[in-house]
């Protein structure tokens, strides 16, 4: 099947089910909707108009930006879009922002291959998870 693809951000239901179909946490409808308003830049594919892979960056534009939400509807897995979807969020970032912005990413360890081939270097870090 064929994706179709947009550089935009979703509306908040097909945020929140996509979330959902990933295994992902879902943040109310109010704090997806403030969520989505801070995106920098958005990829989602679709197939026959429905949501089925997403990613963002979010940040200040300049400094730093975080690469997030990549998710991908379970029934298209393994077909590359995962990292169709993190190509064009880095092709964007490496034409729309400063050379000097930081971009970082909290991955998931069956995600690093991926993130590692995409130029990310695995550091320690921290992240305060409230839910």
């Amino acid at each position: 099947m064929s994706l179709a693809w947009t550089d935009a951000v979703p509306e908040v239901g097909e945020y929140l089910e996509l979330r959902r179909l990933a295994g992902l946490p879902r943040p109310s409808p109010t704090a997806a909707a403030a969520g989505l308003r801070g995106t920098l830049h958005a990829v989602c594919a679709r197939a026959r108009g429905r949501l089925v892979g997403l990613g963002r960056i979010v940040g200040d534009g300049g400094c730093f930006v975080q690469v997030v939400d990549i998710a991908v509807d379970p029934d298209f897995r393994g077909q590359g879009i995962g990292t169709a979807i993190l190509g064009r969020l880095l092709d964007w970032a490496d034409t729309e922002l400063p050379a000097t912005c930081q971009v970082g990413m909290i991955a998931d360890p069956g995600t690093f291959a991926l993130c590692k081939r995409a130029g990310f270097e695995i550091r320690t870090g921290m992240a305060r998870i409230t839910q």
